[in-house]
């Protein structure tokens, strides 16, 4: 139950960076970097961040 949610919201901010288009950036909480995409994916129900290469419960991403 806790990964489907996990994976929803995943979805959810994919879905949202594309309809956002190129507008809307991403920043990584973790690094302060700003990127086109989310750095993070779903790794065994928990976010990978491929820039710390360290897993997270939540996904270190914010839109800017």
């Amino acid at each position: 139950m806790k990964t489907t949610i996990l994976r929803m919201g995943l979805i959810l901010a994919v879905l949202a960076t594309t309809a956002f288009g190129a507008t809307q950036k991403m920043t990584c909480r973790e690094t302060g970097k700003t990127m086109d995409k989310c750095c993070c994916e779903m790794n065994d129900g928990k976010f990978y961040c491929k820039l710390t290469k360290k897993t997270y419960d939540q996904c270190c991403c914010d839109m800017k």
